[in-house]
């Protein structure tokens, strides 16, 4: 009976601490529920901050370039974020346009691209501006050529990139040691490369597609489109491009600052076609003008007579019956290894090109 009566009394405790318990763990379980909540929140709020801190760091790390941004906004929900009002200025005071401005810049993951296995990333740009500048001296040059872009790049995304987009883009190329100053440019240009991973189809050998378009100084249209492997130590492309309708009287400043000629009318278009194949560039360049007169808007001897002298190369070498004024630039080079430049010899390549050319163009036979 004593035993029985001590029995019960445990069985009474026992059923008074259970729902003791229950509540003590369900008490526990929404305090930890509310305070990972309250640390997501603060991660979220925190988030913006940290990665404004970090573009701002990187871009701050280029050498030669300082740079900021605005703003930036984290969207978890679709794996982006997006950087407003990015600057980057070359550090030279004499060149008072930034390299690049951006007025947003949205970097995502490619939720399509997990369905093949890969993961990757887009990004999309709005009204980019690059601004390439001579200063007022005439000793620096803003080109960004010299400067390694990848590890900046890599650290604003992470991830492999598979997509671009560009609206609304701008590209200008300004002197600020003549004058008057120099400013031609491309403008409204909209700019999509697909599939640069290589996502989709791996057996193709070209599989990135490049279609680029845009209005030129003097209402020129331009258009770009081209396949690339970029996957390779040295890519492989195949590029055409043309630029047509432009107003060359538009192009006065750029051609009496570093020719000294000024055009009364006419018209000029731009076509190439570039082959990179194992490190072997081929190609040509054919500009075409058309209508052209020229005028004489100085009373400088010295300019008079070199614009005689260009009205009469061009009256020369002009298709009379069509009037117009043609060459063929061929290009031809080799890009010797995966440490060379790219850019630059791809750039060197098509200034020997142009000089070889003008210079068989003029010389006597």
């Amino acid at each position: 009976m004593v035993m029985g009566f001590f029995k019960n009394k445990d069985n009474a405790i026992n059923d008074e601490t259970a729902p003791h318990k229950r509540h003590r763990v369900r008490k526990t379980m929404i305090w930890t529920v509310v305070i990972l909540i309250a640390l997501l929140i603060a991660g979220r709020a925190y988030l913006p901050i940290w990665l404004k801190d970090h573009v701002n760091e990187t871009l701050n790390n280029i050498d030669g370039y300082r740079g900021s941004v605005e703003d930036i906004d984290v969207a978890l929900y679709r794996g982006a974020y997006t950087i407003h009002g990015l600057e980057l200025f070359k550090i030279d005071k004499n060149i008072p346009v930034p390299f690049l401005d951006i007025r947003t810049i949205d970097l995502s993951l490619q939720w399509g691209a997990l369905f093949h296995g890969e993961i990757v990333g887009d990004v999309t740009l709005d009204r980019p501006i690059i601004n390439f500048a001579r200063s007022s001296t005439g000793q620096t040059a803003q080109t960004g050529v010299e400067t390694d872009w990848t590890k900046p790049i890599k650290e604003l995304m992470p991830l492999d990139i598979n997509f671009v987009e560009i609206n609304d883009g701008r590209i200008a190329y300004q002197d600020f040691s003549t004058t008057p100053k120099v400013d031609i440019f491309i403008e409204d240009m909209y700019a999509k490369v697909t599939n640069l991973r290589n996502v989709e189809d791996k057996n193709a050998a070209l599989p990135s597609v490049l279609q680029i378009s845009g209005k030129s100084i003097g209402g020129g249209d331009m258009r770009i489109d081209g396949k690339l492997n970029i996957l390779k130590k040295v890519p492989d492309a195949e590029i055409k491009a043309k630029l047509e309708k432009v107003n060359l009287p538009a192009l006065n400043d750029y051609a009496r600052a570093f020719a000294g000629i000024d055009f009364e009318q006419g018209n000029f278009n731009l076509y190439s076609d570039l082959n990179l194949k194992n490190g072997n560039v081929t190609g040509y360049i054919k500009p075409l003008a058309t209508d052209i007169h020229l005028i004489d808007l100085s009373e400088d001897p010295f300019t008079v007579l070199w614009e005689s002298f260009v009205a009469a190369v061009v009256d020369i070498f002009s298709n009379q019956r069509k009037d117009q004024f043609a060459t063929q630039i061929e290009l031809q080079g080799t890009i010797d290894s995966p440490e060379t430049n790219f850019w630059s010899t791809l750039r060197g390549i098509f200034r020997n090109a142009f000089v070889q050319a003008y210079t068989n163009t003029i010389k006597p036979e």
